[in-house]
């Protein structure tokens, strides 16, 4: 792990979020690059005598910009102790779900940072079209924080995994980010009765990933329940793991949940931060 990429609007929330960004770089050893993204909106008024010069607009924009992430960034600073020379800023101008997905295949970053809730609506910014346009494109895996989620390393990050596609290196992946904080993995698999041969292919999905990770501190279970997604709700609510991670690849099943309320209920209800990877086809 050697670079995190935090998005910022400079809401109340991005500032506390930025504070469990820093703690990871801190452990990880991590550039933390904050990354703030304007755009202008250029009025159309008919008939008007008017002229707005874009370029002065987007200078201006930019410059106002730079100094709030210093500010940002300065606040960062007192309340975390992390050292200026683990932190980057950046201000680009753009859309952002495209800068943030360029900016990190751009710089090759291990990990974005985000929070929710902040003042330009990043939960509908992210989760949705926009959210799955980054994870498809951006390399590396997502970590999104609620409101309030406790400035404390996980213990727990249990990984839904739907056994479909290269379980494997996803959980390794998993591991990668779960060992460095000394946090305990559970990869956990949830069927439905109706799913055809699902005992037999199971059965031997989860015998070949204990035997794979037969030395790791992890934990491999498939559970049998009436329907998956309220079958993994309750599991979640049971065992109330610090992390839930789910893989993201096309056509899969967790993709979907994007736009599914059992994500914005994880996230705005549960207040349960949530990683997404994303999986490659075997």
């Amino acid at each position: 792990m050697k670079t995190i990429l935090f998005p910022t609007d400079f809401s109340e929330n991005a500032i506390h979020s930025a504070q469990y960004a820093a703690m990871l770089a801190k452990r990880f050893d991590a550039k933390l690059v904050l990354l703030n993204v304007y755009s202008v909106i250029i009025p159309v008024v008919s008939e008007s005598p008017m002229i707005f010069d874009k370029d002065d607009i987007i200078v201006r924009r930019q410059n106002d910009a730079e100094l709030s992430l210093q500010i940002f960034t300065d606040a960062l600073i007192l309340q975390t102790g992390l050292h200026s020379e683990q932190i980057v800023q950046l201000v680009e101008y753009g859309l952002v779900t495209d800068v943030i997905a360029d900016k990190a295949n751009e710089m090759n970053v291990d990990l974005i940072v985000m929070g929710t809730h902040g003042a330009s609506n990043m939960l509908d910014r992210w989760f949705g079209t926009n959210a799955e346009k980054v994870m498809e494109s951006s390399k590396c895996p997502v970590w999104v924080l609620p409101e309030g989620t406790p400035l404390t390393m996980p213990k727990v990050i249990m990984y839904a995994a739907d056994f479909k596609e290269d379980e494997v290196t996803a959980t390794y992946e998993i591991l990668a980010l779960a060992q460095p904080i000394g946090a305990t993995c559970k990869v956990i698999h949830i069927h439905d009765y109706f799913e055809l041969n699902a005992k037999h292919t199971v059965k031997q999905e989860v015998a070949e990933l204990k035997e794979e990770f037969q030395n790791f501190d992890i934990t491999i279970k498939d559970i049998n329940r009436e329907e998956i997604v309220k079958g993994l709700e309750t599991y979640v609510r049971t065992h109330k793991p610090d992390v839930l991670a789910m893989a993201v690849y096309e056509k899969s099943f967790f993709s979907k949940l994007f736009n599914n309320s059992l994500t914005e209920h994880f996230v705005q209800e549960a207040k349960l931060p949530m990683l997404f990877i994303r999986k490659q086809s075997s």
